[in-house]
């Protein structure tokens, strides 16, 4: 039996918007496996969004409980959750979020320059990476020089660098055409299959969630066996 690697138990978050309380999470509980590839498939204005910001330490949530690797986060020390968010988690986008004037190279790099290693050690794990997920070719380009699957390959080396224990992708191939969508997909998948990365995968689409191991759906806030 797989552990766990995610284990949220009644994640509850609401905002008040003037005199109204909205809830946009009413009760989460899901946990994700060591080496799994998720899908959580939800429509615009489900809580995904926001459940993903959870996952990822963007945001506290109002109540409930979340463990990772076993560990109970705490939330009452910003540093702490900084250095947690840095090294266990990678995160990638739709918008790909890279920095306009650093190349490949470097965007890869700026994980690890929180961590204090040298120079040397930067520019090894960024080419390793890059080589990993095969732009090594595009190192020396910046953002504007890439198509959007380049760059989107970047920024998955970019959440890899710092050998995270989850990757927490955002439509990540919601910017893509259709065909560079299913290369990064593929991507994704093979990280999983072959290195064991636990990866999940926010999305609206249902073909994409139907690509993934398991999905489960975000319905109005709650979660649903798909």
């Amino acid at each position: 039996m797989k552990s766990l690697m995610l284990d949220i138990e009644d994640i509850r978050k609401s905002y008040r918007i003037g005199p109204t309380e909205v809830n946009v999470l009413k009760g989460i509980n899901l946990s994700v496996a060591t080496g799994e590839l998720l899908a959580i498939i939800g429509p615009s204005g489900s809580g995904k969004s926001t459940l993903m910001h959870m996952l990822g330490l963007l945001e506290k949530p109002d109540s409930g409980t979340y463990r990772i690797e076993g560990s109970k986060v705490l939330y009452d020390d910003d540093r702490v959750l900084s250095t947690l968010r840095n090294r266990k988690i990678g995160f990638v986008f739709q918008q790909y979020h890279l920095l306009p004037k650093l190349t490949a190279l470097e965007n890869v790099g700026v994980p690890l320059t929180y961590r204090g290693l040298s120079m040397t050690e930067i520019r090894q794990k960024s080419i390793e990476f890059l080589t990993k997920v095969d732009i090594m070719q595009r190192a020396d380009h910046r953002p504007s020089e890439m198509s959007g699957g380049q760059q989107q390959r970047v920024a998955i080396a970019r959440a890899l660098v710092g050998s995270p224990s989850i990757i927490l992708a955002d439509e990540p191939t919601g910017a893509l055409d259709v065909k560079t969508g299913e290369e990064i997909m593929e991507l994704f998948q093979r990280l999983n299959r072959d290195e064991g990365i636990t990866i999940v995968i926010i999305t609206h689409n249902p073909e994409l969630a139907s690509q993934c191991g398991r999905s489960v759906k975000i319905i109005d806030g709650m979660i649903y066996s798909a």
